[in-house]
């Protein structure tokens, strides 16, 4: 019968730990591109040479780095967390 305890980690592939960052790359990627594109549509709107543009991408910059980052702290926490407790715990 297999063991009922929690594997190091390491041991096995954790898929669902791959699709939780994959999807954290894709909301920082998709950040960006919409302030991009907000900017881009500024810049037709008001017709100007780019500004908009510019200050989107570097606002979406921001923002994608911002929530990676805390999305990524949130994880770290939660693993911290996570892995106090199964080695708190008696065999």
């Amino acid at each position: 019968m297999p063991s009922s305890s929690p594997m190091p980690p390491g041991t096995r592939p954790d898929i669902g730990q791959s699709m939780q960052a994959a999807s954290l790359i894709w909301q920082s990627i998709s950040e960006v591109a919409a302030a991009a594109l907000i900017g881009w549509g500024l810049d037709w709107f008001f017709d100007t040479d780019k500004v908009f543009l510019l200050i989107g991408a570097l606002v979406g910059i921001a923002v994608g780095i911002t929530s990676f980052v805390r999305s990524a702290l949130k994880e770290s926490r939660r693993l911290s967390s996570q892995q106090r407790s199964s080695t708190t715990r008696k065999p």
